[in-house]
């Protein structure tokens, strides 16, 4: 599938999504994907030039416990580590990319805010692509019985992957530039690239497709980047939208020559959102699971230091509603 015929393009003259010879998504300028060979020379043949200050590693990232953010009368965003977010819009509860346990054999460095059974009441669900680190076999499953009538909205494809998971909820696959099926009058979502890939097994590489989000309720959008290296598609979305807030990755960039088809280092993500010209950064991706070279609290020190003399960045604690927008 290059689209969902059901589902209207928000993108002028475009026809769904390229596909190379081998059946396979691509991005809109270049693959992203390494092979067996970066790998090796990547685990094998490279020293980790942070290989002393990972000794006895700690994360940085302060949690605060509470469940007032999930009132969905108080609206506001509220992150619970990597990239999942849960927002109260326009009468709406959502979660993106559900992340709720360890991941094996990747251990949480930091706790959730609320307990588990707590996650209740949610309407949609985003998951922006297949990866293990953004979509969880135990914690898909999980949010889906907590709440069997949430909407599903992801990318093409991956419906196979969680009906596998025998789970039951409507899923709403897109292509890039579409938007889903509104389920009231006040919330839109619409389904962006990315610069980035899809495999979960052997023989499935890019088979399923990936992007990021907007979300767009009373003239303000919020912008869920997802993971992305740097590309074509900020300055291209920054043109088609006006961003109020836009959520990017900022770990697991190192080795950087190895990484940066993916993911953005903290300068990468100020430069990505210079190009989508939002007003307010909020920073993901970083903090809860250890997925590259730099230590854990890397990415986060970076970011302050680097943004040190800013007003635009809102570097958020676990648990830490943010409601200007």
């Amino acid at each position: 599938m290059t689209h969902n015929k059901d589902l209207r393009f928000v993108k002028k003259s475009w026809i769904g999504n390229p596909i190379n010879m081998d059946n396979q998504y691509i991005n809109l300028d270049g693959v992203s994907a390494r092979g067996i060979k970066d790998v090796f020379n990547w685990k094998v043949l490279q020293k980790n030039k942070y290989a002393d200050q990972r000794k006895n590693q700690k994360t940085n990232v302060v949690v605060h416990k509470n469940v007032d953010f999930l009132n969905v009368g108080n609206e506001g965003l509220t992150w619970l580590g990597h990239a999942t977010f849960v927002f109260c819009i326009g009468g709406l509860k959502i979660i993106t990319d559900p992340i709720l346990f360890d991941i094996w054999p990747l251990q949480r460095f930091t706790e959730l805010p609320c307990e588990v059974d707590q996650l209740t009441g949610i309407d949609i669900i985003l998951l922006s692509h297949n990866h293990r680190d953004h979509a969880d076999k135990a914690s898909m499953k999980k949010i889906t019985e907590l709440n069997p009538d949430a909407l599903i909205y992801t990318g093409l494809g991956i419906s196979n992957l969680l009906v596998g998971w025998n789970i039951k909820n409507e899923i709403i696959e897109a292509g890039w530039y579409q938007s889903y099926q509104k389920i009231n009058d006040e919330v839109d979502f619409i389904y962006l690239p990315a610069k980035h890939w899809n495999r979960r097994y052997l023989h499935d590489l890019n088979r399923m497709l990936w992007g990021s989000f907007m979300i767009s309720h009373n003239g303000k959008n919020i912008y869920f980047g997802a993971d992305s290296g740097l590309g074509v598609h900020f300055e291209e979305i920054g043109s088609m939208y006006d961003i109020d807030i836009a959520i990017l990755g900022i770990g697991a960039y190192e080795p950087i020559w190895f990484m940066n088809l993916s993911h953005t280092s903290p300068a990468g993500a100020l430069e990505a959102k210079e190009k989508l010209k939002a007003k307010i950064m909020i920073p993901m991706h970083y903090g809860t699971f250890d997925l590259s070279d730099e230590p854990i609290f890397n990415p986060k020190e970076v970011l302050s230091d680097l943004s040190k003399d800013r007003n635009d960045i809102a570097i958020l604690d676990i648990g830490e509603k943010f409601t200007t927008y």
